[in-house]
């Protein structure tokens, strides 16, 4: 099994071999925690259960590099995935050309 977990510094994404105390993912410096995903027994099963909107931390590169999976096995594992890094990379619209 696979744990993972959303560091509170920079939202990027790490794991365990060992579900983590909750004491072990507060940090007393600044009063905030770690938050646990969910275990799994593979990169593969994260990957497709990923949902982007509900955490956008990560894109398909850092999946990809973080897994040892190809980005295109990440895109096949998971579309929104895809979909999400396409969104991001050509840029969010303006307010003003929401009405284009």
């Amino acid at each position: 099994m696979i744990y993972f977990y959303e560091n509170h510094l920079g939202g990027n994404i790490y794991t365990t071999n060992y579900e983590q105390d909750y004491d072990d993912l507060y940090c007393e410096e600044c009063g905030d925690s770690d938050t646990f995903i969910g275990a799994y027994e593979s990169w593969e099963d994260f990957i497709k259960d990923y949902d982007p909107e509900c955490w956008p931390f990560c894109s398909g590169v850092s999946l990809a590099e973080d897994s040892g999976l190809t980005i295109e096995k990440v895109y096949e594992l998971n579309p929104k995935v895809k979909h999400y890094d396409e969104q991001c990379l050509a840029g969010w619209p303006d307010e003003e050309d929401e009405g284009d």
